[in-house]
């Protein structure tokens, strides 16, 4: 017997994808389970119109990644019978090719708490090329039924899975990926970095240098041309990625967010962080908080940001974040 795939997705303002989402995941999920986090742009409207769909309200104000996948796990466990947990955002799909391969086979016929390991392909905006991360990420759980979501959870970048550190049924998988929409529009994926680095400092206390890095690697990323059954496999589906995205506003709830973070701990908490910049100030009517000595900081790091692997560059970064100490 084939176990029930579950797909588990939290979205918070996802209309500009979810469509696509949807229609690619309803291919191979018996169950899209969504917990909708306040949305106002029209997700859950959209999420109603999938049968596969159950849809679920997470009411809280806050940022909270165990939280929500506590939600989503709690819910999928309702459902009856032996099952298999996928741990995907709304932004991400499986390439097309995925049930032609041996290691979609080998997750059909897995066992009780394997976790399995994914690629996670970046798609770019020129729609031809990506870049593939070379960490794999543990987004599917063979659910037991009791591992609780408690391991490597933090706050923001969170496990998504129920994961069993103590045993080691761990699987890779290579001949299909998921494939990363968010990174097809630049801007919003700027905005959305520059709300989770207002996250971080809230959370994690990070300082200035430490936020910047994470957030800019450094590492220059080596562009593929993706094999093209990835995306086009979907066609015969009546599903086109590109053409089914629906993407038009020129601001994003992100900076609504960070406004509203501002207005609660006051702008100066953040104003050493990296996120500043003359037009982004003007369209939110903001005065530059900065003082000389953050411009010069952001000045560096902005100069720094592609040579952040750079001996010279990682001495320099201890310097100041000792200063920052003081």
């Amino acid at each position: 017997m084939i176990p029930k795939l579950i797909c588990i997705t939290p979205v918070r303002n996802e209309a500009w994808c979810l469509d696509v989402f949807l229609q690619c995941t309803s291919l191979w999920a018996d169950h899209i389970i969504i917990a909708d986090q306040n949305s106002t742009d029209g997700s859950m409207e959209i999420a109603k119109n999938y049968s596969k769909v159950i849809l679920i309200e997470n009411k809280s104000p806050v940022f909270n990644e165990p939280e929500r996948q506590n939600l989503l796990i709690e819910e999928a466990r309702k459902i009856k019978g032996d099952k298999i947990l996928f741990a995907l955002d709304a932004d991400e799909v499986f390439s097309a090719n995925f049930k032609d391969t041996l290691d979609w086979q080998r997750i059909l016929h897995s066992s009780s708490r394997d976790v399995f390991w994914f690629q996670w392909a970046q798609l770019v905006c020129d729609q031809i090329n990506c870049w593939i991360p070379v960490n794999y990420f543990p987004w599917m759980f063979h659910d037991d039924g009791f591992e609780p979501h408690g391991n490597y959870t933090k706050s923001i970048h969170s496990m998504r899975i129920p994961y069993p550190i103590e045993e080691k049924q761990m699987f890779y998988v290579n001949d299909f990926k998921v494939l990363h929409l968010a990174p097809l529009y630049p801007k919003r994926q700027h905005s959305k970095e520059r709300y989770y680095q207002c996250v971080e400092r809230l959370i994690n206390k990070h300082d200035s240098i430490t936020l910047f890095r994470q957030y800019h690697s450094g590492k220059v990323k080596e562009l593929l041309h993706y094999d093209e059954k990835w995306v086009d496999g979907y066609n015969k589906y009546g599903i086109n990625i590109f053409k089914d995205l629906m993407l038009k506003e020129d601001r994003f709830w992100f900076d609504d967010e960070i406004l509203t973070l501002f207005g609660k701990n006051g702008i100066k908490l953040f104003k050493d962080i990296c996120i500043f910049d003359s037009e982004w100030l003007q369209i939110n009517n903001l005065d530059d908080p900065r003082n000389a000595y953050d411009k010069l900081i952001h000045h560096y790091l902005n100069i720094t940001k592609d040579f952040s692997t750079n001996l010279g560059v990682r001495i320099t970064d201890k310097i100041i974040k000792k200063f920052l100490k003081l």
